[in-house]
């Protein structure tokens, strides 16, 4: 099935997981250990470009992301469901609810990128873009609750997810989010995570974002930072779940 990394579970409560940038559906791995599979079936999607989507090209802006992430619904035969998403994910959550009002019942958001996108300066983005070569060192800053062993394997994992062509595109369709102007139109209650170590996602980066939700909820995560769901794993999956039931 195109894009769907895995199906777990037998719930009534049918949830789309959308991961983020620097890593495919296996970023969730730790927490699918702890979800409740009696309650909700979980699809993991992998985005154009990444896991076993790897040999599609990538997605071109966040338009076309949902858009991905709704094919696959499709051929889950989901005609409504709930959305998860990480950071470049949980952005691309609320731009799928909105495509499609009357499929998406809600969204969690966990550290999600700005729908009005992240201006970074010229060399800050440099940095970024030439992280590909070894994104450790820019992933350590934004979830210091990591370990070693923990960021080791996301950059291990990094290296069989995806290629430089992939990086670079999503780099810029995250940086480059521009649907801030059509979140009042989101229906679906959104529930927004930010780890309160996060280096980049604040509370007050994401102010935009939540002055426009029509129903959007601002939860912080303690003791976590951009990767809340292997930070703080069971907190993270006990909020999400709370949320979505």
């Amino acid at each position: 099935m195109t894009g769907i990394a895995a199906v777990e579970g037998n719930g009534a409560r049918r949830v789309l997981v959308l991961h983020g940038w620097a890593l495919d559906s296996g970023v969730w791995h730790a927490a699918r250990a702890l979800t409740d599979l009696s309650a909700f079936t979980y699809a993991y999607f992998d985005f154009p470009g990444y896991g076993v989507h790897r040999d599609v090209p990538p997605a071109s802006g966040m338009d076309a992301m949902a858009e991905s992430a709704l094919a696959a619904a499709d051929e889950l035969g989901w005609d409504s469901f709930a959305l998860l998403g990480h950071s470049m994910g949980g952005a691309a959550a609320i731009r799928t609810a909105i495509a499609a009002p009357d499929r998406v019942d809600s969204v969690v958001a966990l550290t999600p990128v700005s729908a009005f996108g992240t201006p970074f300066d010229e060399e800050a983005l440099g940095a970024f873009r030439t992280a590909w070569a070894d994104p450790g060192p820019a992933l350590a800053p934004l979830a210091p609750g990591l370990s070693d062993v923990q960021l080791r394997n996301i950059v291990t994992r990094n290296r069989t997810a995806m290629d430089q062509r992939c990086w670079d595109r999503y780099l810029d369709n995250w940086t480059g989010a521009a649907f801030g102007d059509a979140l009042h139109r989101c229906e679906a209650p959104v529930t927004v995570c930010c780890g309160a170590e996060d280096g980049l996602v604040t509370a007050d980066y994401l102010a935009s974002t939540m002055a426009e939700l029509r129903r959007g909820e601002l939860l912080p995560i303690a003791g976590a930072g951009h990767y809340p769901m292997t930070e703080q794993t069971a907190a993270t999956v006990r909020l999400w779940e709370s949320a979505l039931r």
